[in-house]
């Protein structure tokens, strides 16, 4: 049995948050704050029977800020639907009240915390209420307190159908992140140690034994001078202290009841039992911890009467060494469907299967919550995905905005020109993700509007040829290939008529004069509607214009010859203007060499664009603009070359810092627009 869909009105942070579907396994991520924690305590007032009922009974603080409140008459609700019981004959017979659906077998659960009707009537009577709480109420005449509120669990959607023992059988545990498993795995009535051997307790005839031999041990004990002194001692210290008339008699021996030996029971970390528990580290003792609880559920779970627990564990990543996270989890993601995470950790959002990622982020003020419909992604591509998704690129998952980007390159000078311009990406909560390719259809998919809605950008080379257009059309226009393909995904009907015009323009050959094919313009200003931009040929090139000492000084850096760095000088000048293939075959040879290499070139680079301080006086030079004008979005995708970078740059800097890239020298800042909401 799993849950399949959550729902959660009213509740602390949440005005009507839903996760459909809702995972399993699932791992949680989002940003500090966004309410992964409320989620599971919400989740607790249905489904966990170890919740006192006077839990459930909520407070002003638990309902949402924008409601009316309790005081007027505000309700909360969590719903929860569960599947995976058709085959499981005493669910169904547990959940036949709370049956909604046939194909599968799924059962609704809600927990409702409302006004009892008698409250509301009396308001709308005229009447005083009966005050029920025994306290003194300080509301003000009408309005409602939590006294005049009741809770419920019901099936399906009767609230007078009530349910509340089924969180019995349909069972939710949390492991909370500020937990000390030390303490707890020393301290027998907390141990998941103790629990584990009550529910699969030595044989009683061992157990009798045992006891019979420790009885007969403690008999010796006692006849110890020591102890026997010890006893008189006690015996005088007690009588000088209350006096004669208290009947005391003070004997010393040990406990012997079968609990007290299974209580007595501690976990070594050695086969010789010399090493307890705290002779460990903190992240091995979580390691043990989960374990022993984990293998108690799955012995619950088994049983005639079994109980099927949905595990919660809040920051599972907590004190465990980075690899032995991605081990850890790898292994329990796949092995385990009745486990839910809540996680900061990229780490372990590198491992997590893509169709158990759960996104919560905050929107238009709202908490909304996403997660990756299975049927989204073909096979091929969700295999892909979870392999790019490392440590580094998993932080895309905990982003509020993406670049996707194709290579290295982009991956170190894109977040070099935003510091140039003023803006700290990170500061933003903006990742620049290389992906090592330029096939952007699958990030589009899993980022777009029918996966987890985020905000993002692509930034991808032109690469405009002339290679034979009846075996390689797609790569004519390569940039604008590309373009389209991800259109298919954001905008169908855009991408349709897009890519009518791009195969008929891709069939003319490049002018001579190294300019574009007529019509490209038009085609990468539409691309940039839909945050898809292109460039014009490749990012060094595109960059020549923009940054011509900076190539020039990182290129010298790297290389000492003085014939290569003229040699280069050359080549990079040649390049200013319009360029034919053998000009930026000029360029992109001497920077690909051994020696150098696009990637440290581009990280030697960077170091020199993050000191440009005249950026905007370039851009405006570039575009031909007046100082007091602003240089507009239209303008910089008109310029060419490094026009589409700069205009990313420029939406950017529009939507963090409320200003265009390159301002007009009287213009006022305006506060930014924060549309890295997706959308």
């Amino acid at each position: 049995m799993q849950l399949s869909r959550v729902r959660v009105k009213n509740f602390r942070n949440f005005k009507d948050l839903t996760i459909d579907p809702f995972p399993s396994p699932a791992v949680i991520v989002g940003e500090n704050g966004v309410g992964k924690s409320n989620l599971l305590a919400a989740l607790r007032l249905v489904l966990d029977p170890e919740l006192l009922d006077r839990y459930r009974v909520l407070d002003a603080d638990d309902v949402y800020d924008g409601s009316l409140g309790i005081a007027g008459g505000a309700e909360v609700s969590v719903e929860v639907e569960l599947t995976g019981f058709d085959d499981d004959a005493d669910a169904r017979a547990v959940l036949d009240g709370a049956i909604v659906g046939l194909a599968p077998l799924t059962a609704r659960l809600t927990y409702l915390f409302r006004p009892r009707q008698r409250a509301i009537d009396a308001d709308t009577s005229g009447h005083a209420r009966e005050d029920t709480s025994g306290a003194d109420s300080d509301a003000p005449e009408g309005e409602l307190t939590a006294a005049d509120y009741e809770w419920t669990i019901f099936g399906s959607a009767d609230p007078g159908n009530s349910m509340r023992d089924v969180k019995r059988y349909a069972a939710f545990s949390v492991l909370p992140a500020l937990r000390d498993t030390e303490q707890d795995l020393a301290r027998p009535d907390r141990s998941p140690l103790t629990r584990l051997l009550r529910e699969l307790p030595p044989a009683a005839e061992n157990l009798e034994r045992t006891l019979e031999v420790m009885r007969q041990a403690r008999a010796e004990l006692a006849k110890d001078d020591n102890v026997q002194r010890l006893t008189r001692q006690l015996t005088k210290r007690i009588t000088a202290l209350a006096g004669p008339r208290m009947s005391m008699s003070p004997t010393l021996d040990f406990a012997g009841r079968e609990e007290d030996l299974l209580r007595r029971v501690q976990l070594y970390i050695d086969a010789a039992g010399t090493r307890t528990i705290d002779r460990t580290s903190t992240g091995m003792a979580n390691v043990l911890y989960l374990a022993m609880l984990l293998e108690r559920l799955e012995i619950r779970r088994v049983t005639e009467d079994g109980e099927d627990t949905l595990l919660a564990v809040e920051e599972p990543e907590a004190h465990l060494h980075p690899t032995l996270q991605r081990h850890l989890f790898f292994h329990l993601l796949r092995n385990l469907s009745r486990l839910m995470l809540t996680t900061h950790s990229p780490h372990i959002a590198a491992v997590t299967p893509l169709t158990s990622l759960v996104l919560m982020y905050e929107e238009k003020g709202q908490i909304q919550a996403r997660s990756v419909p299975k049927a989204l992604l073909e096979e091929r591509e969700r295999k892909d995905l979870e392999r790019y998704l490392n440590v580094s690129r998993a932080e895309m998952l905990f982003a509020r905005g993406i670049v996707l980007v194709e290579g290295i390159a982009e991956a170190y000078l894109v977040p070099a020109l935003a510091s140039a311009a003023g803006l700290d990406l990170d500061a933003h909560g903006i990742v620049v993700a290389n992906i090592e390719g330029t096939d952007f259809v699958p990030y589009a998919r899993l980022l777009g509007p029918t996966g987890l809605e985020r905000s993002f950008w692509i930034l991808t080379d032109g690469d405009q040829t002339d290679l034979d257009p009846q075996q390689h059309a797609h790569l004519r226009e390569g940039g604008l290939t590309r373009a389209v393909d991800v259109l298919d995904v954001l905008s169908p009907a855009d991408g349709e008529r897009m890519r009518t015009t791009l195969e008929g323009m891709r069939l003319a050959e490049l002018p001579e004069d190294g300019s574009a094919r007529e019509g490209r313009d038009d085609l990468v200003a539409a691309a940039a509607q839909h945050r898809v931009f292109v460039g014009e040929h490749t990012l060094e090139i595109d960059l020549a214009r923009l940054l011509d000492g900076e190539m020039r000084a990182a290129f010298d850096e790297l290389v000492e010859g003085p014939v290569a760095r003229g040699n280069f000088a050359d080549a990079l000048r040649a390049a200013l203007s319009a360029t034919m293939p053998q000009q930026r075959r000029d360029v992109l040879s001497r920077i690909e060499k051994r020696e150098v290499s696009k990637g440290r070139y581009a990280q030697r680079l960077a170091a020199h664009v993050e000191q440009v301080g005249d950026l905007s006086v370039r851009v405006r030079a570039l575009v031909g603009v007046a100082p007091d004008q602003p240089v507009t979005q239209t303008m910089l995708m008109q310029m060419g070359g490094c026009g589409p970078l700069l205009a990313l740059l420029d939406q950017l800097c529009r939507n963090c810092l409320g200003r265009p890239l390159a301002p007009g020298v009287e213009m006022d800042v305006q506060p930014a627009v924060d549309v890295l909401d997706a959308g």
